[in-house]
């Protein structure tokens, strides 16, 4: 069974972040109007996620209605509608553009960091397509917590605590 595709609309931006951070290919930009929102999801396969009736009465595309509007929530729901707790890939996708990301030399870098950073790591990935640079810097251990919790809490277990 291939991994799904997403398309998020207009006001499910956060959960767009969450998803491509879980590593799942998910479109999303705030200019799309519906029709164009219908038009890629139906060339590119995408799951469209959103809370609209227009375009989630669209039957001509396959869509889902998130049922809380909290965004951590939803990412635990989507795990279990769509069964993708074994697919997770996390960290390897651009959060703003979606791009895959590559692992890029320290030196390549080097110039886009601050430099403290390489007190502390010398892995990075870059995005080919934006040029962003990530490492597993100060935010690093609490979003491998993030997605901790919403592992423990799609199974049912109690999340450990932030």
């Amino acid at each position: 069974m291939a991994v799904p595709r997403f398309l998020c609309d207009v006001h499910l931006g956060r959960l767009a972040r969450w998803l491509r951070l879980l590593g799942f290919d998910t479109l999303y930009r705030r200019d799309l109007e519906d029709g164009e929102i219908v038009r890629t999801a139906r060339k590119e396969g995408r799951i469209v996620l959103t809370r609209d009736g227009g375009i989630l009465a669209d039957g001509r595309i396959n869509s889902f209605r998130p049922a809380s509007t909290d965004p951590d929530e939803q990412i635990v729901e989507l795990l279990r509608v769509f069964s993708l707790e074994g697919r997770i890939r996390p960290f390897t996708r651009c959060l703003e553009c979606n791009t895959p990301l590559r692992p890029a030399a320290a030196e390549a870098v080097r110039h886009l960091v601050p430099p403290g950073v390489f007190t502390v790591t010398d892995e990075f990935c870059r995005c080919p397509t934006c040029g962003r640079v990530y490492w597993p810097g100060s935010h690093y251990e609490g979003m491998k917590g993030r997605i901790g919790r919403w592992l423990s809490t799609c199974r049912g277990e109690a999340p450990s605590p932030p």
